[in-house]
């Protein structure tokens, strides 16, 4: 859900997801945590990957997300709040 939500605000390389994610206060996310998962979601159809070629090294993918990701976005963030909501009303109703 987190990659998701990053690529839904704009595309970018495996690099720049880690560090969006840090940025949020995340612990960084090793490549051997992020690519496998970024690889599932491209298999998925819910992100499309495109090589871009770089001034300064060499090419890099950049990830960008579908209509099928937004909409696993919109699912992933509601099962969330549902999920809050149940933990937030543990110990209320007694």
């Amino acid at each position: 859900m987190l990659i998701l939500r990053v690529l839904a605000v704009a595309p970018r390389h495996g690099y720049g997801i880690s560090q969006a994610l840090v940025s949020a206060g995340l612990q960084p996310i090793k490549g051997a945590q992020l690519y496998p998962a970024l690889v599932r979601l491209e298999d998925e159809g819910a992100i499309v990957a495109q090589w871009e070629q770089s001034d300064s090294g060499p090419a890099r993918k950049v990830y960008e997300l579908t209509d099928t990701g937004l909409r696993q976005l919109e699912d992933l963030s509601a099962q969330w709040r549902a999920f809050m909501s149940a933990v937030e009303g543990v110990g209320r109703a007694d």
